[in-house]
């Protein structure tokens, strides 16, 4: 059991608890010692949730079924009363020490409500005052922390090549971005909420004007902007996709009376840099030259903006230039933190409630927050039925559409008041605790020490492999020391004698995988008839949109139409590959079981290449929805359907066209690489390669550390007394290590 002592609880926390248990178990109650605490690695909040709904009524219930036995073993605990009222109290503490998230807690217990009644144990959640976690201080703190044992490894290693390594891992995780997109319909109140967030009046006011393009803001020392205009390809293809596009042709004609095009549209993107004063000669709405611009990028030394922290505000989902409207979903698409404003006067729109259920489905966030604005405008009570407004709306459409409900789950909301901050920090009344403005920022930081966590989980992992490699070879050095200068012969033989072993093991290694992998299956016929139905499911739900819209005499929605073919593409190549994805790992987790028993020392390579292949894999599928021939089928389909008058002629050339573009998506290489696992063994052979070179770099430093030995014999105790005290650091580093958070 993974336990250590919590921050005493107060005599009154410990007197709650007690009572809390007494309640919960009545004459059931067991003894506890009521200081302990889970792992952090341990805490979350559907586990926590779980076991803090079971009681007396539902126990004998909850304990029959294999889910909960398998949750009280995931916890190293039996599946009696008394384990589940130790959970119980280790989560009560988790809670209260903040490390236990209280809202997530409460959302979690408040779905089990539908199966019991835990209405006792919600009460007490909701009552119960939490220490509340500075997230970002914490991410710093753990940066700062491992970046000196990181340092202070470098100072003990001698080898230039492992401090070189070293020194890459420090800017690698010294450098995780962290991307905020925001959305929303005009008039939402985007600048002033961003202003709030940056503490300072930024957007929106006579030098950075509100902009029809999409705006990228980063930390930089000096104030400025950098305009990026379309290059040549990217104008063609805008061109092309507008030619039934009135509004934009009227467009095009006036940049082309009114500007030389080619001095903004070339080969390579065009990028230039300006004052933020410049700004509004080149982007307001009204200024036709922001028509040639795909991005701007914003620099300001503003605090919020650090650590990597970037900020995208949208430009509205309804842009006339296609292109733009991708560019901004497909920036949505990879963002860290997703927040759609809208006004809380103002009831949910139809164009509101499609880009939130669109997001629900092609969006990498876990949580989309939505948030409402201008909150000061309204009571509590009016802003509660708003939000459920807001809920029950989403639930019509999702039901019509017909999709899951529990995507409803993913959705948080809090209101805020970006005046009442603003005002405050520009010292002029407000009132920043009623803004709300601080639950937003603690929303975003979590979100940030979430994703930070992963990558410090790396770094760690990392930093321990790098210690144990010094470790190790200090170790050897000080076992060369010990011996006499006749025995020193004698184990420079061994040492050769096992290199050569291990080499003829290798070799083998590399025959045997030669033959497994040598047989290869190309048949794609099979994964080119599956690209034949998706086609053809495309073009049924296309036709079928276009026709009930005709015969109801409504306007086709361009945002529906892309979600469309959104989801069915994902749904389908995601199901076309699935299958030959878990065969492929099936295949490759025996094969590293088998080869694991067989060859030993293989062990740490076979581990690391499964989860490197595993994550290539999901990448790889991952970066079919990304790139830009994704983003030009979607583009064309769109133009097609726009401007086509005769859906019947459209419905016989529709499914040729989408399955030319899905054969340019290069799925069938994808699918028979998992087939053949040919990528596994390419990086498997790189490792062996690599491993190879380390063990012959590894003799050659053991036999100038024996050279080093013999010829100064009387410098074998100092060198000893040197290593013994580098061993000491490492120790006290590597416990550092294994407790750094």
């Amino acid at each position: 059991m993974s336990l250590k002592e919590t921050n005493n609880p107060s005599p009154q926390e410990k007197g709650a608890l007690k009572t809390l248990l007494k309640q919960i178990w009545q004459n059931h109650s067991v003894y506890l010692d009521t200081n302990t605490l889970f792992d952090e690695s341990l805490i979350d909040a559907q586990k926590a949730a779980i076991l803090l709904s079971t009681n007396l009524d539902n126990y004998e219930r909850f304990s029959a079924l294999n889910e909960f036995k398998n949750l009280m073993k995931s916890l190293n605990l039996r599946l009696d009363l008394y384990g589940i009222q130790y959970a119980q109290v280790c989560f009560i503490n988790a809670l209260n020490l903040g490390i236990l998230d209280k809202n997530e807690l409460l959302k979690a217990l408040e779905k089990l409500q539908k199966i019991t009644n835990n209405t006792l144990i919600c009460a007490f959640v909701s009552r119960q005052k939490v220490i509340q976690k500075d997230y970002k201080q914490e991410v710093k703190n753990s940066h700062q922390t491992l970046d000196l044992i990181n340092q202070n490894l470098q100072e003990l290693c001698e080898d230039e090549k492992a401090q070189k390594l070293l020194q890459e891992a420090l800017v690698k995780f010294g450098n995780i971005d962290f991307s905020i997109a925001v959305t929303g319909v005009v008039n939402a109140g985007k600048s002033s909420m961003l202003n709030a967030l940056l503490k300072k009046d930024f957007l929106g006011v006579s030098n950075v004007p509100e902009t029809a393009n999409l705006s990228v803001l980063k930390y930089g020392k000096d104030q400025k902007a950098k305009i990026y205009f379309w290059n040549d390809e990217e104008w063609q293809d805008i061109l092309k996709s507008s030619k039934d596009n009135q509004d934009m042709q009227e467009l095009i004609k006036q940049l082309e009376q009114n500007f030389n095009l080619n001095e903004y549209l070339e080969k390579e993107n065009k990028n230039i840099e300006i004052k933020i004063e410049e700004l509004k000669n080149y982007t307001s709405a009204k200024n036709k030259i922001s028509a040639l611009i795909k991005k701007i990028e914003l620099f300001s030394s503003l605090d919020f903006l650090k650590d990597n922290v970037c900020i995208v505000d949208t430009p509205g989902l309804d842009d006339v230039i296609i292109q733009r409207e991708l560019l901004t979903k497909d920036y949505i698409s990879k963002a860290d933190f997703l927040i759609h404003l809208m006004n809380a006067s103002q009831s949910l729109s139809q164009k509101d409630c499609d880009f939130i259920i669109e997001c629900l489905l092609t969006s990498r966030v876990s949580k989309l927050l939505i948030v409402l604005t201008k909150a000061d405008l309204l009571s509590q009570k009016d802003l509660q039925e708003v939000i459920s407004y807001t809920k029950n709306k989403l639930k019509e459409n999702l039901v019509q559409k017909q999709l899951s409900q529990e995507l409803l789950d993913n959705l948080d909301f809090v209101c805020i008041s970006s005046k009442l901050a603003n005002d405050f920090y520009q010292k002029k009344g407000g009132n920043l605790e009623q803004s709300n403005i601080l639950t937003l920022e603690e929303l975003i930081a979590k979100s940030l020490y979430d994703k930070n966590k992963i990558a410090l989980s790396a770094y760690k992992k990392e930093l321990l492999l790098h210690l144990e490699k010094i470790e190790e070879k200090i170790k050897f050095s000080n076992k060369m020391l010990n011996y006499e200068s006749f025995e020193l012969d004698k184990q420079n033989q061994t040492i050769i004698n096992d290199f050569k072993a291990k080499k003829e093991k290798l070799m083998q290694v590399k025959a045997e995988l030669s033959a497994i992998f040598s047989t290869k299956d190309e048949n794609t016929q099979e994964i080119l008839t599956l690209l034949h139905l998706l086609a053809k499911k495309l073009k049924e739900k296309l036709i079928d949109e276009l026709k009930y819209n005709q015969n109801n005499k409504i306007k086709n929605n361009t945002q529906r139409l892309n979600t469309i073919i959104d989801m069915t593409l994902k749904d389908g190549i995601f199901d076309l590959l699935r299958e030959l994805k878990q065969q492929s790992e099936y295949k490759i987790n025996e094969l590293k079981t088998t080869l694991s028993v067989k060859y030993d020392f293989l062990k740490a390579i076979l581990e690391q290449n499964c989860d490197d292949f595993k994550s290539k894999v999901e990448t790889k599928i991952e970066s079919i929805f990304t790139n830009d021939l994704f983003m030009a089928l979607k583009a064309g389909l769109l133009k097609n359907l726009e401007s086509t008058q005769d859906i019947y002629k459209l419905e016989s050339s529709l499914e040729n066209q989408i399955l030319e573009k899905l054969q340019t998506f290069n799925i069938e290489k994808i699918a028979l690489d998992l087939k053949n696992n040919q990528e596994f063994f390419t990086n498997l052979e790189f490792s062996l390669n690599l491993y190879e070179k380390e063990q012959e770099e590894q003799i050659k430093d053991l036999k100038d550390l024996i050279l080093q030995i013999e010829q100064n014999e009387q410098n074998s105790k100092e060198l000893l007394e040197k290593n013994n005290t580098k061993l000491q650091s490492l120790k006290t580093l590597k416990t550092e290590l294994l407790n750094a958070k």
